[in-house]
């Protein structure tokens, strides 16, 4: 299965251009969109779960066109959108098998099966008596993944799903996700780096709307080895390091700055280099559109 998008554009009515010219192949596994907030993912997925239409473009998955086969895509997508609502009252399993009855699953003994497999496959089994308002985060999320794979997929779209998920539930969410993408298109929209780093093979850079780069994630990181420096300064020197050379990043180390910055050789006193990684990557994709042109909010 294969996912073609050429040439999307979309402008709301506002003036905000959301999409810009989007090109993008697709293959079955896992991809990661990495992009900050307003980026233009959330309107990407949208269009690809078939919940809005492009002003310009086209979208194929297989054999099918995305933007006028909607009935026939839906019957193949599964999508566990950024806000995903659930009924706090009712149960796992009993919401569960409703919504197996809304996508066509009629026949009981199948839908029951089917339903416990589905809540075993998101570890969710022993819990599927409890109302989902006591779920955590976490298990609402996999739970969002369960009523996604109802129709056994070939497209999954998740879009930010680890957000605000501690860390031993964010693993559980990598382990369910790569699984998936062992038999179908996996796309995974998401502005934490970490998660494109240990769970993809294929990842784009979308920045107010543009694809900025689209490639394999470790051939990425290759790319940029032995080009970034890190220096230690004092929290008033970093606008003037910003003018002086190209800073892609900085973060606090004990409460003071620690900078990257991008250069071929040593950019001056006190650097050393630093090893290169999938966030340096992406902040070098991001701080060279933002000087290239004026940012255009998205």
């Amino acid at each position: 299965m294969k996912l073609q998008i050429s040439n999307l554009s979309k402008t709301y009515p506002n003036g905000t251009r959301a999409l810009d010219h989007v090109n993008l192949e697709i293959q079955t596994g896992m991809f990661g969109l990495l992009g900050p907030n307003g980026a233009g993912k959330s309107t990407l997925m949208r269009t690809l779960a078939t919940l809005q239409m492009p002003d310009t473009g086209s979208i194929q998955l297989g054999g099918l066109n995305v933007l006028t086969q909607k009935k026939e895509v839906r019957q193949i997508l599964g999508y566990l959108p950024q806000e995903f609502g659930v009924y706090p009252k009712v149960s796992a399993e009993r919401l569960l098998d409703h919504l197996a009855v809304l996508k066509g699953i009629t026949d009981k003994s199948s839908r029951k099966k089917l339903v416990q497999a589905l809540l075993e496959k998101t570890n969710l089994y022993d819990v599927r008596k409890k109302n989902l308002g006591g779920f955590s985060g976490g298990m609402k999320q996999r739970f969002g993944i369960a009523q996604a794979l109802l129709t056994r997929p070939k497209l999954i779209i998740v879009d930010e799903p680890t957000a605000g998920l501690d860390p031993a539930e964010r693993n559980r969410f990598h382990n369910l996700l790569s699984e998936l993408g062992e038999e179908a298109v996996v796309i995974l929209s998401t502005h934490i780096v970490d998660d494109v780093k240990e769970l993809c093979t294929s990842m784009a850079i979308i920045n107010h709307g543009k694809i900025l780069m689209h490639g394999n994630p470790l051939e990425a990181i290759a790319e940029v080895e032995g080009k970034v420096w890190k220096k230690r300064i004092h929290k008033t020197e970093l606008a003037d390091y910003e003018k002086a050379y190209q800073v892609i990043s900085n973060m606090l180390i004990a409460g003071q700055p620690e900078i990257h910055v991008l250069s071929d050789s040593m950019p001056g006193e006190g650097f050393s280099p630093t090893e290169a990684d999938l966030e340096d990557v992406y902040f070098s994709y991001i701080h060279a559109a933002s000087t290239a042109e004026p940012a255009v909010s998205a």
